[in-house]
Protein backbone atom coordinates (compact mmCIF):
# COMPACT_ATOMS: atom_id res chain seq x y z
CA UNK A 1 0.00 0.00 0.00
CA UNK A 2 1.28 3.49 -1.24
CA UNK A 3 2.03 6.23 1.64
CA UNK A 4 -0.79 8.79 2.03
CA UNK A 5 -0.50 12.22 1.75
CA UNK A 6 -1.80 14.66 4.23
CA UNK A 7 -4.72 15.45 2.14
CA UNK A 8 -5.56 12.27 0.93
CA UNK A 9 -5.51 10.64 4.54
CA UNK A 10 -7.43 13.02 5.92
CA UNK A 11 -10.27 12.45 3.46
CA UNK A 12 -10.22 8.57 3.96
CA UNK A 13 -10.45 9.62 7.82
CA UNK A 14 -13.18 11.77 7.56
CA UNK A 15 -15.08 8.80 5.38
CA UNK A 16 -13.79 6.04 7.63
CA UNK A 17 -14.95 7.85 11.13
CA UNK A 18 -17.61 9.43 9.40
CA UNK A 19 -17.61 12.28 12.04
CA UNK A 20 -15.25 15.16 10.73
CA UNK A 21 -14.57 16.98 13.63
CA UNK A 22 -12.89 13.75 15.17
CA UNK A 23 -10.15 13.89 11.77
CA UNK A 24 -8.39 16.52 13.85
CA UNK A 25 -7.93 14.25 16.67
CA UNK A 26 -7.31 10.57 14.64
CA UNK A 27 -4.95 12.17 12.34
CA UNK A 28 -2.03 13.28 14.07
CA UNK A 29 -2.01 9.67 15.80
CA UNK A 30 -2.80 7.69 12.61
CA UNK A 31 -0.35 8.92 10.94
CA UNK A 32 2.28 8.04 13.52
CA UNK A 33 0.92 4.80 13.33
CA UNK A 34 1.54 4.53 9.39
CA UNK A 35 4.93 3.60 8.05
CA UNK A 36 4.80 2.98 4.31
CA UNK A 37 1.09 2.69 4.12
CA UNK A 38 0.91 0.07 6.46
CA UNK A 39 0.06 -0.13 10.10
CA UNK A 40 2.97 0.23 12.71
CA UNK A 41 2.84 0.47 16.34
CA UNK A 42 3.79 3.76 17.95
CA UNK A 43 3.00 4.83 21.20
CA UNK A 44 0.20 7.04 21.03
CA UNK A 45 -2.63 8.05 23.56
CA UNK A 46 -5.93 7.59 23.93
CA UNK A 47 -8.02 8.81 26.72
CA UNK A 48 -11.15 7.39 25.75
CA UNK A 49 -9.70 3.73 25.23
CA UNK A 50 -8.10 4.19 28.74
CA UNK A 51 -11.23 5.11 29.96
CA UNK A 52 -13.59 3.01 28.08
CA UNK A 53 -11.92 0.02 27.15
CA UNK A 54 -13.94 -2.48 25.38
CA UNK A 55 -16.76 0.44 24.92
CA UNK A 56 -13.69 2.42 22.92
CA UNK A 57 -13.15 -0.59 20.44
CA UNK A 58 -17.14 -1.60 20.19
CA UNK A 59 -18.13 1.80 19.34
CA UNK A 60 -15.47 1.91 16.69
CA UNK A 61 -16.93 -1.49 15.36
CA UNK A 62 -13.33 -3.47 16.36
CA UNK A 63 -15.41 -6.44 17.77
CA UNK A 64 -12.82 -9.04 18.20
CA UNK A 65 -10.93 -6.57 20.16
CA UNK A 66 -13.74 -5.63 22.05
CA UNK A 67 -14.88 -8.77 23.22
CA UNK A 68 -11.21 -9.55 24.53
CA UNK A 69 -10.91 -6.02 26.20
CA UNK A 70 -14.51 -7.15 28.03
CA UNK A 71 -13.16 -10.77 29.35
CA UNK A 72 -9.93 -9.27 30.50
CA UNK A 73 -11.63 -6.12 32.15
CA UNK A 74 -13.63 -8.66 33.87
CA UNK A 75 -10.70 -10.86 34.52
CA UNK A 76 -8.47 -7.74 35.70
CA UNK A 77 -11.23 -6.59 38.32
CA UNK A 78 -9.89 -9.60 40.52
CA UNK A 79 -6.00 -8.58 40.23
CA UNK A 80 -4.84 -5.50 42.44
CA UNK A 81 -4.78 -2.27 40.25
CA UNK A 82 -5.05 -4.82 36.96
CA UNK A 83 -8.37 -2.22 35.72
CA UNK A 84 -5.77 0.42 35.94
CA UNK A 85 -2.66 -1.67 33.93
CA UNK A 86 -5.44 -3.03 31.66
CA UNK A 87 -6.40 1.17 30.78
CA UNK A 88 -2.75 1.90 30.32
CA UNK A 89 -2.70 -1.15 27.66
CA UNK A 90 -5.75 0.23 25.59
CA UNK A 91 -5.09 4.04 25.80
CA UNK A 92 -1.53 3.21 24.43
CA UNK A 93 -2.26 1.17 21.64
CA UNK A 94 -6.23 2.23 21.02
CA UNK A 95 -4.68 4.52 17.82
CA UNK A 96 -3.07 1.65 16.81
CA UNK A 97 -5.75 -0.77 16.81
CA UNK A 98 -7.87 1.80 14.86
CA UNK A 99 -4.99 2.19 12.13
CA UNK A 100 -4.85 -1.69 11.29
CA UNK A 101 -8.50 -1.74 11.35
CA UNK A 102 -8.39 1.40 8.75
CA UNK A 103 -5.67 -0.38 6.71
CA UNK A 104 -7.55 -3.84 6.71
CA UNK A 105 -10.88 -1.52 5.36
CA UNK A 106 -9.21 0.22 2.66
CA UNK A 107 -7.61 -3.83 1.70
CA UNK A 108 -11.32 -4.69 1.59
CA UNK A 109 -12.52 -1.49 -0.55
CA UNK A 110 -9.81 -2.31 -3.35
CA UNK A 111 -8.42 1.34 -2.51
CA UNK A 112 -4.98 0.84 -5.05
CA UNK A 113 -7.55 0.03 -8.25
CA UNK A 114 -10.38 1.83 -7.40
CA UNK A 115 -11.09 5.85 -8.01
CA UNK A 116 -11.06 7.57 -4.38
CA UNK A 117 -14.90 8.49 -4.55
CA UNK A 118 -15.62 4.99 -4.65
CA UNK A 119 -13.16 4.30 -1.94
CA UNK A 120 -14.74 6.85 0.51
CA UNK A 121 -18.38 5.22 0.18
CA UNK A 122 -16.91 1.83 1.04
CA UNK A 123 -15.26 2.90 3.68
CA UNK A 124 -18.01 5.05 5.20
CA UNK A 125 -20.22 1.21 4.72
CA UNK A 126 -16.90 -0.17 6.79
CA UNK A 127 -16.11 2.38 9.39
CA UNK A 128 -18.24 4.61 11.81
CA UNK A 129 -19.42 4.48 15.18
CA UNK A 130 -22.21 2.87 17.00
CA UNK A 131 -23.73 5.35 19.28
CA UNK A 132 -25.36 3.37 21.34
CA UNK A 133 -22.36 2.15 22.98
CA UNK A 134 -21.42 4.92 25.07
CA UNK A 135 -25.25 4.24 26.67
CA UNK A 136 -24.51 0.72 26.95
CA UNK A 137 -21.43 1.28 28.86
CA UNK A 138 -23.16 3.83 31.12
CA UNK A 139 -25.58 1.31 31.74
CA UNK A 140 -22.73 -1.79 32.47
CA UNK A 141 -20.87 0.27 34.71
CA UNK A 142 -24.22 1.58 36.90
CA UNK A 143 -25.07 -1.62 36.67
CA UNK A 144 -22.10 -3.54 38.01
CA UNK A 145 -21.17 -0.64 40.47
CA UNK A 146 -24.89 -1.09 42.29
CA UNK A 147 -24.76 -5.00 41.96
CA UNK A 148 -20.92 -5.05 43.37
CA UNK A 149 -22.29 -2.51 45.87
CA UNK A 150 -25.48 -3.67 47.13
CA UNK A 151 -25.03 -7.13 47.47
CA UNK A 152 -21.86 -7.39 49.70
CA UNK A 153 -24.68 -4.85 51.30
CA UNK A 154 -27.14 -7.55 51.55
CA UNK A 155 -24.88 -10.22 52.25
CA UNK A 156 -23.22 -8.81 55.03
CA UNK A 157 -26.55 -7.84 56.56
CA UNK A 158 -27.97 -11.06 56.27
CA UNK A 159 -25.01 -12.57 58.16
CA UNK A 160 -25.32 -9.81 60.72
CA UNK A 161 -29.21 -11.06 61.28
CA UNK A 162 -28.29 -14.88 61.29
CA UNK A 163 -26.01 -14.19 64.06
Amino acid sequence: MEKFDYYKLRELLSAHLQKESKVNIYYPRVDANLVNGKASFNITWSWWAFFGGWAFFLYRKMYLLATIFFILNILSSSIPFGGLILGIISGISGFYFYTTKLCEDLQKTGYETRNIEEVKKDLAKLGGYHSWVTILAILFYVFALLFFSIVPGVFAFSIYMIN
